[in-house]
């Protein structure tokens, strides 16, 4: 039996959709099911190599279409109409004739920020194709409760068809680690020196209010001499650039950009650091929270959107992303060590419930049904 999966989202500026869909992949090669082929379309060769199992086939088809195009007219014919085809990034073609399961990462509708970060086009055309795709759908999935109300409320879906299906987390990859010998030569070779350090990772757009964050860290470094760098991770990524908000703030020596990092390199990041901050003002999930809780890191976090539902109780969760308030949230964790050492205990433990092996199984449960039709 085979099984399409749309592979548009491995072949450029690969973050949080890829990253899953790369995982979700991975975990299909080790769980049973009876698809003894899946084919991963793509418009071109994977910039990366990824590893995958020996049962995933990655099937380049060209097109001078553009990519909404690609996904609407190549990907279908690519595919034909008799196997299932999974696809995990917001949209379906919409012409297809074969079984389709969408998977819907967030809907930035809610976002109400979204008009100073997305072009008027931008919105609208993904306001119609993720409506449309929503749908066109034979079954439709999504990451979070939050999500669901969010689809259910802007696309007029009835919230029983739409399923939820979380993010995950590889906790076989993103776990505690005790070598503490390693984590200071990570921190040597990182940072310049074996200095505490608070961390970002994820792309540097408008609504996780990394400009904030900045602000936050320099007010620390000025009125608390607070001895920490900041680094971040993610930064080659579409977003904004805030480079003149480092040099204004005087930050030069105090902030370490990572333009891309594998994940073992993010792993270490992760256990190395004093604190992982996600000042996120929507997150469809927020996958990046989620791995440093595996890891054991003291998180600190937003109380809105999705967050809530799987770090509530575990990360310390703010009320906003004002200077102030992060500045303080920071301030208070630090000093904080109880809280902390409680936090490496309930991280992973927490985490667990979330692994892709986990996840996984529940889009292989509404796929095989599915590829019975």
């Amino acid at each position: 039996m085979i099984l399409g999966v749309n592979g548009i989202r491995l072949v450029a500026n690969r973050s949080g959709v890829a990253r899953a869909i790369e995982a979700i992949l991975q975990c299909m090669g080790e769980l049973q099911h009876p698809f003894t082929e899946i084919r991963v379309y793509t418009p071109r060769p994977l910039a990366e190599q990824i590893p995958l199992p020996p049962n995933v086939t990655v099937v380049v088809r060209p097109s001078s279409l553009p990519p909404g195009g690609w996904e609407q007219v190549t990907l279908p014919r690519a595919h034909g109409s008799h196997a299932p085809l999974f696809c995990p990034s917001y949209v379906v073609p919409l012409l297809a004739r074969c079984p389709l399961l969408l998977a819907h990462h967030g809907s930035y509708e809610g976002y109400v920020d979204r008009a100073e970060v997305f072009s008027w086009w931008a919105r609208t055309k993904a306001r119609v194709s993720y409506q449309l795709s929503a749908h066109r759908a034979d079954v439709v999935c999504t990451v979070s409760e939050y999500s669901r109300r969010d689809m259910a409320h802007f696309y007029r879906v009835s919230a029983d068809r739409i399923h939820v299906v979380p993010e995950g987390v590889d906790t076989r990859l993103f776990r505690p680690m005790d070598d503490q010998a390693a984590l200071r030569d990570w921190r040597r070779r990182v940072l310049g020196e074996d200095v505490p350090f608070v961390l970002y990772v994820g792309k540097p757009t408008k609504r996780r209010n990394l400009p904030n964050l900045l602000e936050a860290f320099a007010q620390l470094r000025r009125t608390r001499q607070l001895p920490h760098k900041l680094l971040l991770i993610g930064t080659a990524l579409p977003g904004t650039s805030f480079a003149d908000t480092i040099s204004a703030l005087n930050l030069g020596d105090a902030v370490v950009t990572v333009p891309h990092a594998p994940h073992s390199e993010i792993a270490l990041a992760y256990n190395a650091c004093s604190t992982m901050i996600y000042p996120s003002s929507y997150e469809g999930f927020g996958m990046p929270v989620l791995e440093a809780m595996a890891c054991g890191a003291p998180v600190i976090a937003l109380d809105n959107t999705a967050i809530p539902e799987f770090a509530g109780g575990v990360a310390s969760l703010l009320p906003d992303a004002g200077v102030d308030t992060l500045a303080r949230g920071i301030e208070d964790l630090l000093g904080d060590e109880a809280r902390r050492r409680q936090m490496r205990v309930d991280g992973p433990v927490r985490a667990a419930r979330y692994d892709w092996r986990l996840v996984t199984q529940q889009y292989l449960d509404l796929l095989i049904p599915l590829a019975s039709r």
